[in-house]
């Protein structure tokens, strides 16, 4: 509803683009989502277009999904790295706990220990898909014989 009234003023956005022009900017209401199936099709593909060796590559459709990699690793009472921070950048990670008895600990960034932020017990899954950490990565086990089971993937660099 339009007015005029000094008590009700106009609502304005912090942003004067519309929400697929900038992916930084997404209006309250309402969300105009596009109308094709494939929202990469639908939205403005020049605008976040990239040339690469000739071959022009939408960068939405390119970094939307991600190419998993899983691999099981053995973990004993030292800590040892598992994962190397990527080139690129990575958009999914997820860690599994394998064992029957054995706690594992991640330690991001640095050596992992008993004391770190990230216990998984046997049987539990964590997946980043959203804010991905991008560091080194560690594991420790709180006994010898766990087993870890990681996926992640990564963007070009």
């Amino acid at each position: 509803m339009a007015t005029n009234d000094p008590n009700f003023p106009q609502v304005e956005w912090l942003s004067p683009l519309e929400a697929w022009n900038s992916p930084t900017f997404m209006p309250g209401a309402p969300h105009n989502l596009p109308t094709g199936n494939n929202i990469a099709q639908a939205t403005n593909t020049a605008q976040y277009s990239f040339q690469d060796g000739g071959a022009t590559i939408n960068a939405r459709e390119t970094y939307r999904y991600a190419s998993l990699q899983d691999i099981a690793l053995s973990v004993g009472t030292a800590s040892v790295k598992f994962l190397d921070a990527p080139i690129g950048k990575r958009n999914a990670l997820g860690f599994r706990n394998a064992s029957s008895t054995q706690n594992v600990f991640i330690g991001f960034g640095a050596q992992a220990s008993t004391n770190g932020f990230m216990k998984l017990v046997p049987g539990q899954i964590v997946f980043f898909d959203a804010v991905v950490p991008q560091d080194d990565l560690y594991a420790i086990a709180d006994a010898s014989g766990a087993t870890l089971c990681y996926a992640y993937s990564t963007f070009g660099g």
